[in-house]
């Protein structure tokens, strides 16, 4: 029973540590890019730092050299003088300088060494940060790209569905509309046959009936026979006079 609960335990937290890092993942690595750059920056001082100390154990080399050199020289006179104390003497201190100059050169030979090496990590290091900044940019862009996508889906959903329903909407209007209508043209009819008019334009429509509308004949003819025109309808069968 505790072996289980133990796995659903870490389960669990194995699953809310996968959810924070998704939801952080491009903030974490920002991190994990600065504490890089960080430790690239101290690096580099190291560099510096023992190339400094190498310098210097160069210098004292080179002055180790220097005062040896004085040394022989003068122990040499010291000798062709039958001064062979002193020359005893110049010869101890030869040695120390010798010895002296042998681990001053195998410290230069070490710092040549760590410095080739922490040259060629920061070197390594320089070039695999930028390749993770540039890797950064990228999967900024790519979550860029990714949100706008996400917002653009649902912003085309919510609109498809906006456009669903105003279309259903629309032909609702339509049907309704349409309803009222035909509504109104059976309420028109039902009030025609109620009142007799549709009779009267059906028996009008079939020549049976006076017709409402004045015809331009029956204005011609009442002209014709107006006193003042001096004009009477001709009689059938009468022949038209000719001109004197």
């Amino acid at each position: 029973m505790f072996k289980a609960l133990s796995y659903l335990i870490r389960g669990a937290a194995a699953e809310a540590e996968e959810v924070v890092f998704e939801a952080n993942a491009i903030r974490i690595l920002e991190q994990q890019l600065r504490d890089a750059a960080t430790a690239l920056e101290h690096s580099r001082r190291e560099l510096a730092c023992a190339m400094a100390h190498r310098a210097s154990e160069g210098r004292a080399v080179e002055a180790l050299d220097q005062r040896i050199a004085e040394l022989e020289k003068s122990a040499v006179a010291a000798m062709n003088a039958n001064r062979n104390d002193l020359a005893e003497e110049a010869a101890t201190v030869i040695a120390a300088a010798e010895d002296e100059r042998s681990d001053r050169r195998a410290a230069a030979i070490r710092f040549d060494l760590d410095i080739t090496r922490l040259r060629q990590l920061a070197d390594d290091g320089r070039r695999r940060l930028g390749d993770l900044r540039r890797g950064l940019e990228m999967a900024r862009a790519q979550e860029a790209l990714r949100r706008a996508g996400a917002n653009g889906r649902r912003a085309l959903a919510t609109g498809a569905g906006a456009l669903r329903e105003a279309e259903a909407t629309l032909a609702r209007i339509r049907e309704s509309q349409g309803k009222a209508e035909d509504v109104a043209a059976a309420a028109e009819e039902l009030e025609a046959d109620a009142s007799g008019s549709g009779l009267d334009q059906r028996l009008r429509d079939a020549g049976f009936g006076p017709g409402l509308k004045t015809r331009p004949a029956d204005v011609l003819a009442r002209l014709r026979q107006h006193p003042t025109t001096g004009v009477s309808t001709p009689s059938a069968g009468s022949t038209k006079s000719e001109a004197p």
